[in-house]
């Protein structure tokens, strides 16, 4: 009887390296997103005053 000689396949990297690209562009993307958010979500106060002069010579104040 005649032996046969199995081997097994190498399996490919590809995948796994597709999955950790994904993940971290995911990764990337929520820090981003996260760094514009917490710019723009900071409460913008008016604390200066604006004194308008008009051609008559009086003052106001919006």
């Amino acid at each position: 009887m005649a032996e046969l000689l199995v081997q097994r396949k190498k399996k490919s990297a590809l995948p796994w390296i597709l999955l950790a690209l994904i993940i971290l562009g995911i990764i990337g993307y929520l820090l981003w997103r996260n760094q514009q958010g917490a710019a723009s979500a900071a409460p913008v106060g008016d604390t200066t005053t604006t004194t308008t002069t008009t051609t008559t010579g009086t003052t106001t104040n919006p």
